[in-house]
């Protein structure tokens, strides 16, 4: 019987890490493809059945890209962009999952229904109202205006709103009882305590803004002011054609701050997902 389980055991394990590999591998497959088209010529790269081994091996994509005198402009744009929108989600989704969490006041369950419902809008649909309120604000073609519009985040919000949940009331109830106001609460209390989710939000939010497109494509107008998807875009886009393997190549040098960034921070990553599934 003993040696009957060990060998189900064994099968189990071969089957489920053979599954596991198998779709690692899938996963993987698109971006080991990009690292050998960037080493390729675009006539080599677009052929099919797709070839993996490049020939001849060059490096002029690479060059391409190091020629452009907006490159380095576009990566700090990214950064800065990027930098401004965690740190603005930092400040809002921990005031206001504090507020749903642990505050009293009318209609917040409500209200936070009504809230958790933007999920479901496409964001497409909100490009037209934001673009009237950036023009109006003065802010079109500004990063600091790009930045404004992803202020905000319905997700970081809810993340925020579970991991106090998470923490009980009771600490919050026994500050109070010696005197704390909930602003010397959400200060002295709920913010030292919230490191790891504050770490989850801002990875995500970092990796959502440096990768995003139609924003930038939209909101910006002048090249100088372009984020790296599109000044990549705009680049390597000429009458009607697009010269994919310098994108490639720059869309790979562009992933290595947020590969670096997963692999410093993604047990905070791993935690926010945990705690957003620990309470309703």
């Amino acid at each position: 019987m003993v040696e009957g389980k060990n060998v189900y055991r064994i099968l189990y394990l071969a089957v489920a890490y053979t599954l596991m590999i198998a779709l690692a591998l899938i996963y993987l497959m698109p971006f080991i493809r990009s690292i050998v088209a960037s080493f390729m010529t675009w006539a080599q790269a677009s052929r099919f059945p797709p070839e993996w081994i490049p020939n001849p091996f060059t490096l002029d994509n690479y060059a391409k890209l190091f020629n452009l005198s907006l490159f380095p402009r576009w990566v700090l744009n990214t950064a800065l962009v990027s930098g401004l929108v965690v740190a603005f989600n930092i400040v809002t989704c921990s005031m206001a999952g504090y507020a749903f969490a642990l505050l009293k006041f009318p209609k917040r369950d409500l209200l936070f229904s009504a809230l958790l419902t933007l999920l479901m809008v496409p964001p497409f649909v909100t490009i037209i109202p934001n673009f009237i309120l950036i023009v109006r604000l003065g802010l079109i073609d500004n990063l600091v205006g790009l930045a404004f519009l992803s202020s905000a985040s319905v997700s970081g919000i809810y993340l925020m709103r579970q991991y106090y949940l998470s923490l009980g009331k009771e600490l919050f109830e026994a500050a109070r009882i010696d005197g704390a106001d909930p602003l010397k609460s959400f200060f002295y209390i709920a913010l030292p305590l919230s490191k790891p989710a504050l770490g989850a939000l801002a990875i995500y939010q970092f990796l959502g803004s440096w990768n995003a497109f139609l924003g930038p494509l939209v909101f910006l107008r002048s090249v100088e002011n372009f984020t790296l998807p599109v000044g990549l875009n705009f680049a390597f886009s000429r009458n009607m054609w697009t010269e994919y393997t310098p994108i490639i190549a720059g869309s790979l040098i562009a992933s290595l701050p947020t590969i670096v960034l997963y692999v410093l921070l993604n047990k905070y990553m791993i935690r926010g997902i945990v705690v957003s599934a620990k309470k309703g």
